[in-house]
């Protein structure tokens, strides 16, 4: 931090902490999402992270079509 650069200033900028997106719990996948929470399970990682493009390609079309 330099001189000119106040501790307020800095902790406005920095981002919040991000959670992981994947998570596994007794061998079965799930992913978070803001507008869902959480949405699974899933039995492979491979099928989580396919559905989160699927969801987010959804969400995406429903946004451009309003």
């Amino acid at each position: 931090m330099t001189d000119s650069t106040r501790s307020q200033d800095v902790a406005i900028t920095k981002a919040p902490p991000r959670t992981e997106r994947f998570y596994s719990n007794n061998e079965l996948w799930y992913f978070r999402t803001r507008e869902q929470g959480e949405i699974g399970p899933f039995r492979y990682r491979s099928e989580a992270q396919s559905s989160l493009e699927r969801f987010l390609r959804d969400l995406k079309d429903r946004l451009e079509s309003a």
